[in-house]
């Protein structure tokens, strides 16, 4: 978690290198004097750990023991990674920061690679350039022995060469160790160093002694293969005299200096555990291409794997990571050379397509899709995944880093939405769902925190008596500044992001406050039906949880009725079958809503215990529209009856309705034409009246 920076601003105008770490050492703030002293931007060292930049990982992990102990730590000499893969010398001071159970470390660095080097620069010049340009072609005409062995026990190879011509004047004998040919090999053929030079870095060689003015001095890194075909990396300091017209160099192999930054550089920008580029990599590769292809077109998809969570938690992280691994392999197999694969996060990768042919990226995804058709066998169990993919291209969809993900990452969850195991490609309409979206949200979560959710009671009416036979609970949200929001639009936000399970306590809580309050007016019997979605169906306890509840507040279970529609009882049957077992078991009644509009099948019908099957409204409404939609009724009240169930009918909006469904023995009636739904005070209030408040009104508009 990075702290934020503004109250640390002034920390930016000091010389020395500033940080704040974490006990597991991720940086939460680097002032600038540290962001250049090791090359890194300030917005790619936040979030790295700062083991990635100490040449000894140990030292971080004594340090921090140390300042636990004592609180702080003394100054102490650490050698810091450059970007580059150089070393630099610093001297640093850590205290331990406390607050509110958060622990923190304050790290002072000071530069000492600066001084060392300026040193290094002024004793090297004073030996080697100052002393040569006035004694240089004295001494190399005379061969002075004595210069000759003082160079000569120098670990460093020191040679100049001719500025026009490039051809080696002088070396010292440490070329030997570094290079595999002799001193003498080299002074005998003055051209053999470059052809030294690995082909790949020769124009580099040739350009930075072309591009280095007279009177500088620069560094420059490259590889070299010796005559055995062993490759090394060389850092060479170079002096272009400006009166001897010679290039003076000092190099030193930093071959196992640079394999150990190679190492941290490639843990800094990969997962350790898929070992793909990780989310740093992946801005910087796009950052790449903004800046050196920014006309070139290019495709981003954006893969999530689908219910990846209930693998880690049923089966452990154990096996949860090696499925990763092997998904990992699959996607980069399928990607192939060309096109670069990461890991984003968690069960998320990114794939980067150079084509952006619509009809080959579709292609392609569906490769993607394919792949997971073959079951992972992960210590001799088999899995079968599927994965969303989002997918964006640019520049059409942004032309940005952060706008590419995002937008990839909504069409991603627009997949998720459509049923899983598919790809979607991005649309600004998309944008303006995910506003609606989190506008619904906001307002729901309002009313969740305010106390805004309201019941209101409709009326179910025998069909033979006449008499109330009970109520059906329908959630409202009488918002103050946006006014009613319409309830299958609730539901719809509230069941993506699991507001449902809060709403569902909220809507059993006022259910069972109606019945008490009604059961001090009336003796009769009577039920208050309330609906239940998918995700409260499948909690693990969620049967218990209700009957628990019931008892609790001492109302009989045969005052309660659950409504669940065909959809949520088929996403998982097993499930449901267990839970509502359980609720009839307890004595609370079951009723299947919507019938006839999803599923419908005999099967499910006949091995759950449902008590009531609820004619949906679409098939009422349009009753005489046709012979169709009476036959329908006819079929499914007789289809109740004979498998033991209660039929209910919704929608009853017209005399006509109510005429054709008492004919057809419907047990339940409920709709417009009867009563519409009140809140909790009309209800009241009609009960002290003395005439029914259920007898057939005209009907005044459509129920939800």
């Amino acid at each position: 978690m990075q702290i934020e920076t503004a109250p640390y601003d002034i920390l930016n105008y000091l010389p020395e290198g500033i940080l704040m770490v974490d006990e597991r050492g991720v940086i939460l703030f680097a002032n600038e004097a540290f962001s250049e002293m090791v090359g890194y931007e300030n917005s790619i060292l936040l979030g790295l750990n700062i083991l990635s930049l100490l040449a000894d990982i140990d030292v971080f992990a004594e340090c921090i023991a140390k300042v636990m102990a004592e609180g702080k730590s003394l100054d102490a000499n650490t050698d810091f990674l450059h970007r580059d893969g150089t070393i630099i010398k610093g001297i640093k001071s850590v205290r331990m920061i406390q607050n509110n159970d958060q622990i923190r470390f304050f790290v002072n660095v000071r530069n000492l690679s600066e001084i060392n080097r300026l040193n290094k620069e002024l004793r090297d010049s004073k030996e080697l350039i100052e002393y040569q340009a006035n004694e240089l072609s004295a001494l190399l005409s005379s061969k002075n022995n004595e210069l000759e062995e003082i160079l000569g026990s120098i670990d460093e190879v020191i040679w100049y060469i001719d500025n026009k011509t490039l051809s080696l004047q002088y070396v010292n004998n440490a070329v030997e160790e570094i290079f595999g040919f002799t001193q003498e090999k080299f002074l005998t053929d003055k051209s053999l160093w470059q052809e030294q030079i690995h082909p790949d870095d020769r124009s580099l060689v040739k350009m930075f002694f072309e591009t280095l003015i007279a009177g500088q001095s620069h560094e420059i890194r490259f590889r070299i293969i010796r005559h055995d075909g062993e490759i090394r990396w060389l850092n060479s300091r170079i002096h272009h005299h400006p009166t001897l017209h010679l290039f003076i160099g000092i190099t030193t192999d930093v071959t196992s200096t640079k394999s150990q930054s190679d190492e941290i550089a490639f843990l800094a920008y990969h997962d350790p555990l898929t070992q793909l580029p990780n989310r740093a990599k992946l801005k910087l590769q796009l950052e790449n291409y903004f800046e050196y292809s920014a006309s070139s077109k290019f495709t981003l998809l954006l893969l999530d794997l689908d219910n990846f969570k209930n693998i880690n938690d049923t089966m452990g992280h154990e096996t949860g990571d090696k499925i990763l691994i092997e998904v990992s392999r699959r996607i980069v197999e399928t990607a192939g050379k060309n096109n670069f694969c990461a890991r984003f996060g968690g069960d998320e990768f990114v794939v980067l397509l150079h084509d952006t042919d619509i009809e080959s990226v579709d292609l392609f995804a569906n490769e993607l899709i394919q792949i997971f058709k073959t079951s992972l066998t992960i210590n001799e169990i088999d899995f079968f995944l599927s994965t969303s993919i989002g997918i964006v291209f640019y520049p059409q969809d942004a032309s940005n880093s952060e706008d590419l993900i995002k937008h990839a990452d909504t069409a991603m969850y627009e997949a998720k939405k459509k049923g899983k195991n598919q790809f979607i490609h991005y649309h600004t309409s998309m944008q303006h769902a995910i506003h609606n979206f989190l506008h619904i949200e906001a307002l729901v979560r309002d009313g969740l925190s305010q106390n805004l959710f309201e019941l209101y009671f409709q009326p179910l009416i025998e069909g033979k008596t006449l008499l109330l036979e009970g109520y059906e609970a329908l959630l409202r949200l009488p918002h103050p500044k946006e006014g009613f929001i319409p309830p299958d639009i609730i539901i719809s936000v509230a069941e993506t992001n699991s507001d449902i399970l809060l709403i569902g306590k909220e809507v059993l809580k006022q259910a069972c406050d109606f019945i008490i309050t009604l059961r001090e007016l009336r003796q009769e019997p009577f039920f208050v039906a309330i609906n239940v979605s998918a995700k409260q169906l499948h909690q693990e306890h969620f049967a218990r949880d209700i009957l628990h509840y019931l008892n609790e507040r001492s109302i009989p279970t045969s005052f309660l009725k659950v409504e669940l529609t065909e959809s949520a009882v088929m996403e998982n049957i097993d499930i449901a079958s267990i839970q509502l077992t359980q609720l009839k078991e307890g004595g609370v009644r079951i009723a299947l809503d919507d019938f006839g509009t999803g599923y419908s099948s005999f099967a499910y019908l006949a091995q759950l215990p449902i008590n009531t099957l609820k004619i949906d409204k679409s098939f009422i409404l349009p009753l005489f529209e046709g012979n169709s939609n009476r036959h329908i009724v006819k079929a499914i009240s007789n289809l109740a009856h004979v498998l033991g169930m209660s039929v209910t009918a919704e929608g009853v909006e017209e005399k006509e309705h109510f005429d054709f469904l008492i004919e057809n023995q419907v047990d339940t009636l409920q709709g417009y034409y009867l009563c519409h739904p009140l809140p909790k005070t009309e209800i009241l209030k009609k009960f002290k009246n003395s005439a029914p408040y259920f007898t057939p009104v005209p009907s005044l508009g459509y129920t939800i």
